[in-house]
């Protein structure tokens, strides 16, 4: 049973367990996800995924990071990862970290996960602050930000070299009091 488990109107947000390799794997080589997110590979093999495995149960041990795999309640497929991480326990804050399947994109699905982990960090742990930043050419990510209470705070422009290019990345956060006072508790 994995110590961590959160459950949403139509999701469980869970710890990966071995079984869910294959699946993650399919996911997380689409390349629309390659396109809009800047941590993960290009050629995302299942090496790479079993050592990928090995970090999230480390950081989440120690206390780094927490990433979850997101799965249907109604059926169990995996639709993509969630979590918390950058997390600065001296400063309480974190950044929110999130990709879906294209398959299941624009359903609400991504908001309705960022939001629980919203729960978690204000919630559970006490958090002063939760950021996110996505590439300002993915307007969805910023969406799903803006859907979970999250305000703008700025761009950092050609913040991020990927594949020859530079690109502009959208910063938001939100703080424990707007959290409280917003309509996402």
């Amino acid at each position: 049973m994995s110590k961590f488990e959160f459950t949403t109107e139509r999701l469980i947000i869970r710890e990966y367990r071995r079984s869910d390799l294959d699946d993650y794997i399919a996911v997380t080589s689409q390349p629309e996800i390659y396109k809009t997110t800047y941590g993960i590979p290009k050629e995302y093999t299942k090496k790479y995924g079993k050592r990928y495995f090995r970090i999230i149960r480390e950081n989440l041990n120690s206390m780094r990071a927490f990433e979850f795999g997101m799965f249907l309640k109604s059926n169990g497929r995996y639709l993509g990862n969630v979590g918390l991480i950058n997390i600065c326990l001296a400063h309480k804050h974190a950044d929110i970290s999130y990709y879906i399947d294209k398959d299941f994109r624009n359903m609400g699905f991504t908001t309705e996960a960022v939001k629980e982990m919203l729960r978690l960090a204000f919630e559970f742990m006490n958090f002063k602050k939760v950021t996110g930043i996505c590439m300002s050419i993915n307007p969805a990510s910023r969406r799903v930000m803006e859907k979970s209470g999250m305000k703008y705070e700025g761009t950092l422009r050609n913040e991020l070299l990927k594949d020859g290019v530079y690109y502009d990345l959208d910063r938001l956060s939100i703080l424990r009091e707007e959290y409280f006072t917003d309509s996402n508790c």
